[in-house]
């Protein structure tokens, strides 16, 4: 079985330095090419659903004991307390900037 060779694109000129539509042509093509994503953007809604998600969380040796013992003192695991202390100051924080 033969294999196919692609269709080479034939690349457009550059455009002049002073041709304004040729440099808006050529960056609405770059544009096209699947190089940025698309962002859509979803409403917030509290009460949806939270399914399995890590978020990796970066912290040194003295952060992690830190963390560690003052879980312990509030009784309860690590995962929680951050959860306790970072949800509301997002919100917060939200709430500040839609003011």
């Amino acid at each position: 079985m033969a294999i196919k060779k692609r269709e080479s694109r034939t690349a457009t000129p550059p455009p002049a330095p002073n041709d304004q539509d040729a440099v808006a042509r050529k960056a609405e093509e770059f544009g096209k090419g699947g190089y940025a994503p698309e962002v859509v953007e979803v409403p917030l809604n509290p009460n949806d659903p939270v399914g399995p998600q890590g978020i990796l969380f970066r912290f040194n040796d003295y952060q992690k004991q830190l963390l560690k013992e003052s879980a312990e003192a509030d009784r309860r695991s690590q995962q929680k307390l951050l959860e306790s202390i970072i949800w509301p100051e997002l919100e917060r924080r939200k709430t500040e900037r839609n003011q």
